[in-house]
């Protein structure tokens, strides 16, 4: 047998906190070289970190070990074992069948001339190839820190890239959340799951001038707390901890009990209490308290959101109410359209931003009648011909009116104005359009107006029956409507009358 090694100093780096062994794989059909490497290595250490070798004395048994192991760091391996080659053949299962980057490939060989080294660094994916008479054992200890220095750099790499990949995954949830609390929910879960924290935790929120802890609301919670909903759900051991932070307006850490104090700049106080199993680490704490920050400061951007979804919804009301007054409609009837014109949109697959925002703009679908006169409006008995074309303008004139607004919302319900007596077929005004030159939305607040229409009581008219409004919408398939909505009403009658069941009227 070739000497492994010669006599060299002896080194070695400082201690560090004990984490878990770094696994290195010796694969040798010569005994004598395990012992060897072992005893060489027995006191190594890489930053602290204790070595547990495996060992190997066949290229197929290091094959299953490779496989029962995905983690190992450094793999020290012959050439010449079973076979001439079973080294290298061992290279290529690593790297191409396991797709094995990460592990530090080091050749080592007693019979250089059989695998010249310049051809072997070329073929295979290795990251050092050496002659077992060179490596004395400081060259091995040598080998051992390049080698080892470079699998922990690219694990923090892979860690890293894991971690960027789990966050890009998370925000289309988090995006995609249309409230506060489901915001916080989901954003606290997927915050937890990137830093592999197993806890109980709970998200509080108190917008209150007063700073009464007891007025804040539970927006996010998770594990053993995740039904709570207000303060008196949580459990009084938690209480004390949670109002002391709120109360002093600092971080809290006791008893691997965490809580979180954060302020935003229009006065929304928070706090992320966690219960965890563990001593938190200095950057999982650290990443807690940016997520509280985070929601503190989104909190805000969606109560002023909110705010203005409020007072552009309190418009249209303001809209609709003085259309209201013009006419015979009720306001319920008003409600019963917008509640179908939501459900149908969804129906016919539009995204839930278009059906929301078909829903705040179909109040608006008759806006155009406040142009005209009352004796129009309120005539009790049936139009005359010149009486009917005049009615057919308020279609233009609500869509002149709300057209000159740049908002998403008013301008949806523009284009409802002028086209939502517009048919399939092309009979309908004021333009005489058909199919699709229809605007998507008009063409479901139609449907959605003639819906309630029918299946409503007037003072000239009794309510239609299920069956018969069915008929109805059969008939004027690609007619007056589109195919795909009358199929959409057909097939899902039952859930779109229980809907606008919500908003009946009293009489009804």
């Amino acid at each position: 047998m070739n000497m492994l090694f010669a006599n060299d100093d002896k080194g070695g780096e400082a201690a560090a906190p004990e984490e878990e062994p770094l696994k290195v794989l010796i694969v040798d059909d010569e005994t004598e070289v395990h012992k060897v490497t072992e005893l060489t290595l027995k006191r190594f250490r890489f930053n602290g970190r204790k070595i547990k070798f495996l060992h190997a004395y066949s290229g197929e048994e290091a094959q299953q070990i490779f496989r029962d192991n995905p983690r190992i760091a450094l793999a020290l391996v012959d050439v010449v074992m079973e076979t001439d080659h079973a080294g290298l053949d061992l290279i290529h299962f690593v790297r191409n069948d396991l797709d094995n980057s990460l592990c530090r490939l080091i050749l080592r060989t007693g019979q250089p001339g059989q695998a010249p080294e310049h051809d072997i660094i070329e073929r295979y994916d290795i990251n050092d190839y050496k002659e077992k008479t060179e490596l004395t054992s400081q060259k091995l200890k040598t080998l051992m820190y390049a080698g080892l220095r470079s699998f922990v750099d690219i694990e923090t790499i892979e860690s890293h890239k894991a971690g960027l990949k789990h966050i890009l995954a998370s925000v289309s949830k988090v995006l995609k959340s249309n409230s506060l609390t489901e915001f916080s929910s989901v954003a606290l879960k997927e915050t937890m799951d990137f830093l592999k924290i197993d806890s109980d935790a709970v998200f509080y929120s108190n917008a209150q001038a007063s700073r009464d802890f007891n007025q804040g609301a539970i927006l996010a919670a998770t594990g053993a707390m995740r039904d709570c909903t207000t303060m008196a759900d949580i459990p009084d051991r938690i209480q004390p901890i949670m109002e002391r932070a709120y109360q002093g307006q600092e971080n809290i850490s006791e008893d691997n009990q965490y809580v979180f104090y954060t302020r935003s700049d229009r006065d929304n106080e928070c706090l992320l209490y966690l219960d965890a199993t563990q001593e938190l680490t200095e950057s999982q704490q650290e990443l807690l308290g940016i997520y509280c920050i985070n929601i503190s400061l989104t909190y805000d951007k969606l109560k002023l959101s909110e705010e203005l979804v409020e007072t552009q919804e309190e418009f249209v009301q303001l809209l609709v109410s003085a259309v209201i007054k013009k006419n015979k409609e009720t306001i319920n009837h008003i409600k019963r359209v917008s509640t179908l014109a939501y459900e149908v949109s969804k129906l016919y697959g539009l995204c839930d931003l278009d059906a929301l925002r078909i829903k705040a703009a179909a109040p608006l679908h008759d806006f155009g009648e406040i142009t005209l006169p009352d004796d129009l409006l309120l005539k009790p008995g049936a139009l005359t011909d010149e009486e009917r074309e005049v009615m057919k303008t308020h279609t233009e004139a609500g869509h002149q009116i709300l057209s000159k607004s740049t908002k998403p919302t008013l301008l949806t319900a523009a284009e409802i104005c002028l086209s939502h007596h517009e048919r399939w077929d092309g009979g309908g005004y004021p333009n005489g359009w058909a199919g699709e030159d229809i605007p998507v939305s008009a063409r479901i607040v139609s449907i959605a107006d003639v819906f309630d229409a029918l299946a409503s009581k007037r003072a000239y008219k009794e309510s239609w029956d299920k069956d018969d409004i069915k008929a109805e919408f059969v008939k004027e398939k690609g007619g007056q409507f589109e195919p795909k909505l009358v199929d959409a009403i057909v097939e899902n009658f039952d859930a779109l009358w229980s809907a606008r069941g919500h908003y009946l009227d009293p009489e009804a």
